[in-house]
């Protein structure tokens, strides 16, 4: 039976109080006398922590609170695990996450399928994982996240990807960026003409902004209980000449308010808000969006690449994830795959039907198969092996 492992956590020990540095050294002690490792959780830097929650403290694993200090000024909460005890150069994972303004800090208590995902590949792939607060969450300074437009953000996905390149404890050979949800479209763009190892993205595809948009209304319109069959095409063309003034020709959603008629879809629209946001992002992350070349960064990328998609992912469509298998391997062929999951949402929730898992109704946290799959495909590059 191996030993349990004792967590001793230490922020800033030079203001221990007396009783607190006591318990350290009785904690250190006893990891003396039994020779188990002493997984740590440290902050390095000057970036204050801003809420008091205590630092991440996973079994195994060595965690470092760090500062990305990037070219437009903004210094964003790093964070970085990797095996205790190991030395040398890393293979390392990119975490690049979704859109919305949730931290990427892990919750000890939270037993949702994104929280399991996370926590399961960076504690058993035994890998060094970088992930990367966005400005504005979080104990990261910069604008504030609803004002963060895309390419702001792109850019500081690409500075995390260059640190975590230097570091002296990464090897730069063995770096694989993940790309969740949102960052499935951010990682092709980060990992274009790079030499990595291994790209792997969950939830998302390489159609444009726009289309991703029209399907998703459309979706959304399908599946919503009680809709009138008779009124979607109208609903769907409305929100095609919404799209296409605001995605298309740059438009601002208080500009198109002035007309009298198309005006109204935007509080139809799902995720919108009276402020101007979408998603609780501002109009300008989404144009930005548009303006991205996604099917061509895939065109770039050199690397090997898996693309996983759940069955009743509603946020996006299984066609736009296989469109990036399609390219990868009109370039290189063989080298990317789509494995699709049955009954599993956007959430890594599993579902009985397509229309519970747009309600929400009835589901269970359901990581493991993908977990497992992205674990077998990082062993088959050699930059992930069991823990010991």
């Amino acid at each position: 039976m191996p030993m349990p492992i004792l967590h001793c956590r230490v922020v800033e020990p030079d203001a221990l109080p007396s009783w607190r540095a006591f318990l350290l050294m009785l904690c250190l002690g006893v990891f003396a006398m039994s020779g188990a490792a002493n997984a740590a959780s440290r902050r390095v830097g000057d970036l204050p922590r801003v809420d008091g929650k205590p630092l991440e403290a996973l079994a195994g694993l060595d965690t470092e609170y760090g500062v990305l200090a990037t070219p437009d000024g903004a210094r964003l909460r790093t964070i970085v695990t990797k095996p205790t005890g190991s030395s040398g150069r890393l293979p390392a994972m990119l975490f690049v996450q979704w859109l919305s303004c949730d931290t990427i800090e892990l919750n000890p208590a939270a037993r949702d399928g994104w929280q399991v995902m996370m926590r399961r590949l960076i504690m058993e792939s035994n890998m060094l994982w970088f992930r990367t607060e966005k400005a504005g969450v979080g104990d990261s300074q910069g604008s504030a996240c609803a004002k963060l437009d895309y390419e702001t953000e792109l850019a500081h996905h690409r500075a995390a990807f260059d640190a975590l390149r230097q570091r002296p404890d990464v090897d730069p050979k063995r770096i694989v960026v993940y790309g969740a949800s949102m960052g499935s479209n951010y990682a092709p763009l980060v990992a274009a003409d790079q030499d990595v190892a291994g790209v792997v993205v969950w939830g998302g595809g390489a159609h444009t902004w726009f289309e991703r948009m029209m399907r998703f209304e459309r979706n959304a319109l399908a599946l919503r209980v009680g809709n009138d069959p008779q009124a979607l095409v109208p609903e769907v063309n409305a929100r095609a000449r919404y799209f296409t003034r605001y995605l298309l020709n740059g438009e601002a959603p208080a500009v198109i308010a002035n007309d009298s008629e198309l005006g109204k879809v935007w509080a139809r629209i799902v995720g919108t808000n009276a402020d101007g946001t979408h998603y609780g992002r501002p109009a300008a992350f989404h144009q930005q969006a548009q303006r991205q070349n996604w099917t061509g960064a895939w065109a770039r990328v050199r690397s090997p690449v898996l693309v996983l998609f759940g069955e009743y992912d509603w946020f996006e469509n299984r066609d736009a994830a296989a469109t990036i298998v399609e390219v990868v391997n009109g370039q290189r062929p063989g080298t990317a795959s789509l494995q699709v999951f049955p009954g599993l949402d956007h959430h890594f929730t599993r579902f009985p039907t397509a229309a519970a898992a747009f309600a929400d109704q009835g589901g269970t946290e359901s990581a493991a198969p993908v977990v497992e799959s992205v674990l077998a495909w990082l062993r088959r590059l050699g930059v992930s092996s069991p823990r010991s």
